[in-house]
């Protein structure tokens, strides 16, 4: 390898390495579940923390309506071998975690056979890596994939979801929604960068803007405010509202620590 490629895949792995997890989500008997690069831990309703997965490396999450936690693990083995690889697990409700797919080489590319990105009808979502900005939706596993929506020269982050299965998005800054395959943006002006987005039941969005140490909320007539403040070190990479309307975040410092934060429905946020 040239000095060149060898500093760029050094560059590439210090980034993904560093990249702050998105991955929070709640399950329906109150437990909070979030990725902070090294574990995923679970705060029951009582406060206690533990850790629920060990030693993997997760920016993602998801919970199946059975109660089964997913996530990626995503490794480098070093400038001896300058090899990537990773593997999907699934942990049960009573803690058995299995393979969902197998250890293997390079980066996940095809996110046909697995997304994070899943709607409550079954159907899960995922960006098309070539050509023009699309998005591909499968109804499970091994099915025909079909083009959810053509995206052009837009170029989305992180996808999120809301609970009526529209798609959301953040393009240079500006949030979008897909809803029967409409591309909407929510507002004009640019929030900087954005990386998880989520809505709560009334049809809310929330985008977490690091650089601006916020949680956006925009609602559904467009207005735009301000969710949360993240105080420094740290901002916000993720969140989630519960079912009985508490908002958390998921927060990073400069050292790529990262937390869970609570902000009670009943507190004024």
């Amino acid at each position: 390898m040239s000095p060149t490629g060898l500093l760029m895949t050094l560059i590439v792995a210090a980034t993904l390495h560093a990249h702050p997890a998105i991955g929070i989500v709640a399950d329906a008997a109150g437990n909070i579940y979030y990725s902070d690069n090294v574990h995923v831990w679970r705060i029951s309703p009582d406060g206690n923390r533990s850790i629920v997965v060990a030693n993997v490396h997760t920016h993602e999450l998801w919970l199946d309506s059975a109660g089964n936690l997913y996530g990626e693990h995503l490794w480098y083995e070093g400038e001896r071998t300058n090899r990537w690889g990773h593997r999907v697990w699934k942990r049960s409700p009573t803690g058995e975690i299995v393979d969902f797919i197998a250890a293997r080489q390079g980066f996940r590319e095809d996110y046909g056979d697995f997304s994070f990105v899943r709607c409550n009808d079954g159907w899960f979502y995922w960006m098309a890596r070539e050509g023009p900005a699309t998005v591909l939706k499968r109804a499970r596993p091994g099915a025909p994939a079909a083009v959810f929506v053509q995206l052009g020269r837009m170029r989305p982050g992180w996808l999120g979801i809301t609970p009526a299965c529209d798609l959301i998005f953040a393009d240079r800054g500006v949030v979008h929604r897909v809803s029967q395959r409409r591309v909407t943006a929510l507002h004009t002006r640019p929030l900087g960068n954005i990386m998880g987005l989520w809505a709560d039941q009334a049809n809310n969005v929330y985008a977490a803007a690091p650089e601006r140490r916020q949680v956006v909320r925009i609602s559904s007539n467009g207005a735009v405010s301000i969710a949360a403040t993240s105080p420094e070190p740290w901002r916000p990479s993720g969140g989630l509202v519960t079912s009985g309307g508490d908002l958390w975040l998921l927060e990073f410092d400069p050292a790529n620590h990262q937390r869970a934060r609570r902000l009670s429905s009943r507190s004024g946020r």
